[in-house]
């Protein structure tokens, strides 16, 4: 249950902060505009300073704004490039909470004392995010465990600064050209994404199926959550010894091997489980001790019904044989903001047979899939279609995977890889519902 922890002072103080920091941020924005005008600098220039203005703001606004500022970048389809790009640089790693706070949400939720649940605690963070921090520990039975504790107070704040952003979001969505892309709607998506990091309840049990999932892929592990030491602010987990996996020259682990093991479970993710990690960027992903990849922090994820997944596995079988039009007949089957408008349509086709002929006569090999997947959301973007949130999440994941791979193994072929995994999806084994 959430504490009212946060007085009518403390909202309005945060309220006022809000103001003061868009209202600095708009006036260094406009004068550095004006700059770039006086200057004649050119259009990406100020795409480019408008990109960095919003990224400062949301840096300086603080743990809600820098979540949503990291869902944002993800969504190419939504937003237009310039903001997505200077989105990715949100990093995600703050100043650590007091001790006190932890032990007091610990023996609050565990409703015992600390030194009685814990033999060692270490006081000092392991990791501190804009969400939680974890700490490391170890139990009376001397095993030894990672526990993720939330922010104080983090709700209440996420739920005031999402009222905030939804207030803006209305009025900015009754400007004409921004209609299409629904604003108010959009701030709804990511403040469901938000809430869903903040209950450690939803990624025990996302972590739960993870692990149930890969129960036969040895070499991929998930940890292991302790639930009876866990609750909706904290997590309780098997401590992991390993590598981030961009450290995998210094281990003796084979990075071709760990590049292809990564993507291998990515599109087991993606065509077998329809259940996918959202948040895959190097920070989450180990190299264990005994030479194993192990996924860390499990609260974001996309779900893919049976028909998304019939409709990806078309959709890669087409880039395959190079087939604009069934490319796009996929894409927007999956679309979720577009009315049986044929003239949008047809001009979005076109658009997508003209963008796979650029590809025409290279080899599958020498085309980067993520870099494909990444141009195919712009397409859509500046043709107006909104895709669900899921097609969104495995294209971001299948580029960022596919970067990391190629860091370990600049000869990784994405699609040689994919292609066991739709080619022998049901769904290619009849004919394409017009549906």
């Amino acid at each position: 249950m959430v504490r009212a922890t946060f007085t009518n002072t403390r909202l309005f103080l945060r309220a006022l902060t809000i103001l003061v920091l868009f209202i600095q941020q708009g006036l260094h924005w406009l004068l550095g505009w004006l700059w770039l005008v006086v200057t004649l600098s050119g259009r990406k220039r100020r795409q480019a300073w408008f990109g960095r203005c919003v990224l400062n703001l949301f840096r300086r606004l603080g743990a809600t704004f820098i979540k949503v500022g990291q869902i944002m970048s993800t969504r190419p389809d939504l937003l237009p490039e310039h903001i997505t790009h200077a989105l990715e640089h949100l990093q995600d790693d703050v100043g650590p909470f007091p001790f006190a706070h932890v032990v007091r949400t610990i023996e609050e939720d565990l409703h015992r004392p600390l030194r009685e649940i814990f033999a060692e605690f270490s006081p000092v963070p392991l990791a501190s995010a804009s969400v939680a921090q974890v700490h490391k520990a170890r139990l009376p039975d001397g095993r030894v465990v990672a526990v993720k504790v939330r922010r104080p107070n983090l709700v209440e704040l996420c739920t005031f600064d999402l009222a905030v952003m939804r207030t803006v979001a209305h009025w900015l969505g009754k400007l004409p050209p921004l209609v299409p892309v629904q604003p108010e709607s959009a701030v709804e998506e990511f403040g469901r994404a938000v809430f869903a990091q903040l209950d450690f309840c939803i990624e025990a049990r996302n972590n739960q199926r993870f692990r149930e999932n890969f129960r036969d892929e040895k070499e991929v592990v998930f940890p292991e959550v302790l639930t009876e030491l866990s609750s909706e602010r904290i997590l309780c987990m098997s401590f992991i010894e390993g590598t981030k996996i961009l450290g995998v020259g210094h281990t003796r682990s084979d990075p071709k091997r760990i590049a292809r093991l990564g993507m291998h479970a990515l599109m087991k993710m993606i065509f077998e489980d329809g259940f996918v990690h959202a948040d895959l960027h190097p920070g989450n992903i180990f190299i264990t001790t005994d030479d194993r990849v192990a996924l860390l922090d499990l609260g974001l994820v996309g779900e893919l019904d049976p028909p998304h997944r019939a409709a990806l596995a078309r959709f890669f079988a087409a880039w395959a044989q190079r087939d604009g039009g069934t490319m796009a007949k996929q894409m927007y089957s999956l679309s979720t903001s577009h009315a049986d408008d044929q003239t949008t349509y047809e001009a979005f086709r076109v658009s997508v047979i003209e963008f796979v002929a650029r590809y025409w006569g290279h080899r599958l090999a020498d085309v980067q899939v993520g870099k494909v997947l990444i141009d195919m959301l712009g397409i859509l973007r500046r043709h107006r279609i909104r895709m669900t949130p899921a097609f969104t999440i495995v294209n971001i994941a299948i580029a960022v995977t596919e970067g990391i791979g190629k860091q370990l193994d600049p000869d990784l072929d994405l699609m040689a890889e994919a292609i066991p995994f739709f080619m022998s999806h049901p769904s290619l084994s009849a004919p394409a519902s017009d549906g």
